[in-house]
Parts: structure tokens; C-alpha cells; sequence
């Protein structure tokens, strides 16, 4: 069955002023005077300003600063993909209690949560957690710690207080104190189906909340989950409405299709360590450290070496690729690199880039195009601190 949602239509005079981002780059201020699945209306300087939904990136409220709790007792995983940050949280067999940071409680049917996690993990620990969580298993899951070492075991979850977590298994009701408990796992029959998620909903608790539907008046904002917990919260604790999903896709977040380095003096058999070296980084330059160019720091982007050449695959249809090409700071002024972009093998860029540059930005048309490719070639000093920064690197719809 196909669920449909609408953004609940307001007027709101007075509200909280809101920064709208769109696809495009653009920036928009002012109060929200509509907001419906189709469109965002916000009352400007300049006057009512309309975007379609489908062209909005993201929606600001002004002034929201992010709380800084004392701790976080819980991490709560919804069947929707809303992830919780919780100070506390308690359970009958088919409601949980989540105090949230700032302390107010939401009651959530079991039926809608995923995961409970009750402490912080260490890499290896989080591996372990993600593997057990992906299981198959029979019944309700209830993870417990030793030391480092995670051990689960299957049966039904009970009641949860402060204190203990009752877990029957095997046919015992058991106490387990929850000093012990890592986390636990709710099953759910497969099948169900929910609406569709719209936005994002990222809260100043540092909580993200799927949303299919969302409301203003005045200056609380309202969201529906497509689980169907509805949540009310002043704009002011709001930091940010993420409408980008599927619109934008950063190319640090795609693997490549095909990877390719060639280096200057290309010995018969180039030495795995060799090519691990010169490998394109994802979100950090060549030496280690945030991507820099002209004394700005991009956390998004690629670090590619010449001569090393990418092709991705595009899972969708995209209209735009951007990025803003350079030498990395740390080497200039040195670098010389010719930069090919293709589209399906046709040349869409071809420019020479040198650390005397300017970053160089970019804005290219991909309409239909399905394999883009990225081509940083030796220049015209060999192959000497070719250090190549594609920041912010993209294609969006």
C-alpha cells in the first residue's frame, strides 16, 4: 500500500526567521508564511519568496545554538531511521519512555523502536554491535558487555527501569542489572509498510527525526514520523530541516566504478605500498589533514595525485556537477595538472591547474549522463606535487 503525506499548510505571522538553502546555492531569509508538499514560502526583506520543495536543500531556524548535555544515557534506533539522543530511558513490554536532553519525555511504542543502546563504543565495539544488530534471529535481543567483549542472547525484553532490564529467556523472567547491558534489540515482523520520509528533522538535543509530515504555527513546529510518533518543539530548538536527501550526493560518498594510477616512470610491476601511497583520499588531503585551498578548509571533497584517473557510476538521474578544483596549499606554489572531466566519455572540462592558480570553480551540465569521469593528468612539471583538491565535489538533481 502506497502512503501519501502532505506538509500541513500555516500561516504564521511573527515567526522565528529561517535560512532556506536551495540545490541551486541560493540563500533565503525570513519567516515562514506557507509550507506545503509542493512549495516553501518565507517572508523576505524583499517580500514572499516561493520554492519548490524538491529544489530545498534545507530550512534554519535563526539563533538555535546546539545543546551541550551533561550525558547521554541512551542511543534510540526508530523503525523509520530516526536516531535519539536520550538521557534516560524506561519501558513496559509495549511503550518506552525517553527523556529526551533537555528533559522532556516522549512515549514511544515499542512497536516503532529498532535499538536501545545504553553505553558509548570503541570501533571494534561498534563492528560487533552492527553485526549482531544485522542478524537474523528468532526473538527480541538483548546484548550484554564483558570487559570489551559483546555477547547476545535471544528471547523477549520485558520491563525496563532505572535499574534492571527483565528479559525472559528460555522461559525465565530475568533481572539482568543493566550495568550489564550494552544494548538491546527489538524484533519486529517483516512487512511492514510506513510513509515516506520527507526530511530530516535534526533537533538542538542533536537528535535526527525522520519526518512525512510536518507543521508551523507560530513558532512550534510540529513533525509526524512515518512511524506515526508525533513530536512539538519551538522553532528555537530546531536546527535544521534537511530536505537534501537523494537531491545531492558528494563523490567522497560514492565508490568509484573504476580506479586507475599511473605513475611518471611506471615500472613493470608497481609495488602495492606504491600504489596504496598515491591513492585518491576521500575527505582529507594527500598529507593527512582537512582538504585547504586558498586558506579554506573543506571538510567534503577529494585529494587526487596525477595521473589517476575515476569513473562513477551515477545511481540516478542528476543535472549538475560542482566542485571547486586547486593545488593544495600545502605544496603550493608547485603543481601543474591538466583536469578532464567526462560525461559518458564526452569532454565536458578540460583545463590546466597550477598551484599559482586561483581555485578554480566548477559547474558543469549532466543532464542524462550516467558515467562521469575524472581525469588529473601529469602537467608540465612532471608529476611534482601534483596534489590535486576537488572540494566539494557533487552532483545534484
Amino acid at each position: 500500500m502506497m502512503w501519501s503525506f502532505v506538509l500541513t499548510s500555516v500561516i504564521c505571522a511573527g515567526a522565528v526567521d529561517v535560512e532556506v538553502r536551495t540545490v541551486g546555492g541560493e540563500t533565503h531569509t525570513g519567516s515562514f508564511i506557507e509550507v506545503t508538499a509542493e512549495e516553501i514560502a518565507v517572508q523576505t526583506a524583499d517580500g514572499p519568496v516561493r520554492l519548490a520543495t524538491k529544489s530545498v536543500m534545507g530550512v534554519a531556524p535563526k539563533g538555535t545554538t546546539a545543546l551541550t548535555p551533561e550525558s547521554i544515557g541512551a542511543w534510540v534506533q526508530l523503525v523509520d531511521g530516526s536516531s535519539i539522543l536520550a538521557q534516560q530511558v524506561t519501558a513496559t513490554r509495549d511503550r518506552a519512555q525517553v527523556t529526551l536532553v533537555g528533559g522532556r519525555i516522549l512515549e514511544i511504542p515499542t512497536a516503532d523502536v529498532a535499538t536501545v543502546r545504553f553505553r558509548q563504543q570503541s570501533d571494534e565495539m561498534a563492528e560487533e554491535w552492527t553485526r549482531i544488530v544485522g542478524l537474523e534471529l528468532s526473538g527480541d535481543v538483548l546484548i550484554a558487555i564483558k570487559g570489551e567483549a559483546l555477547n547476545y542472547y535471544s528471547g523477549v525484553l520485558g520491563d525496563i527501569d532505572e535499574e534492571t532490564v527483565k528479559f525472559e529467556l528460555d522461559g525465565d523472567v530475568l533481572p539482568v542489572k543493566r550495568s550489564k547491558v550494552h544494548g538491546l534489540v527489538y524484533r519486529h515482523p517483516p512487512g511492514r509498510q510506513m510513509p515516506e520520509s520527507l526530511c530530516h528533522v535534526i533537533d538542538a538535543g542533536g537528535s535526527i527525526w525522520s519526518a512525512a509530515a510536518v507543521s508551523v504555527t507560530g513558532d512550534t513546529l510540529t513533525w509526524t514520523t512515518p512511524t506515526g510518533t508525533e513530536v512539538a518543539r519551538p522553532l528555537g530548538d530546531v536546527l535544521n530541516l534537511d530536505f537534501s536527501r537523494g537531491k545531492v550526493l558528494y563523490l567522497s560518498d560514492l565508490a568509484p566504478e573504476t580506479t586507475q594510477w599511473t605513475p611518471y616512470f611506471s615500472p613493470a610491476r608497481i609495488p602495492p605500498a606504491l600504489a596504496s601511497f598515491y591513492a585518491p583520499r576521500q575527505d582529507r588531503a594527500l598529507e593527512q589533514g582537512p582538504l585547504r585551498l586558498a586558506d579554506v578548509e573543506y571538510a567534503k571533497g577529494l585529494a587526487l595525485h596525477s595521473r589517476t584517473q575515476l569513473v562513477y557510476r551515477l545511481p540516478g538521474r542528476f543535472s549538475r556537477f560542482k566542485a571547486i578544483a586547486g593545488i593544495d596549499d600545502r605544496v603550493r606554489p608547485r603543481g601543474n595538472v591538466r583536469l578532464v572531466i567526462t560525461g559518458d566519455g564526452e569532454t565536458l572540462l578540460e583545463a590546466t591547474v597550477t598551484g599559482q592558480d586561483d581555485p578554480l570553480p566548477i559547474d558543469l551540465d549532466l543532464t542524462g549522463v550516467r558515467r562521469l569521469g575524472i581525469l588529473v593528468d601529469f602537467g608540465e612539471q612532471l608529476d611534482l606535487s601534483d596534489h590535486l583538491d576537488l572540494c566539494q565535489a557533487r552532483v545534484s538533481k
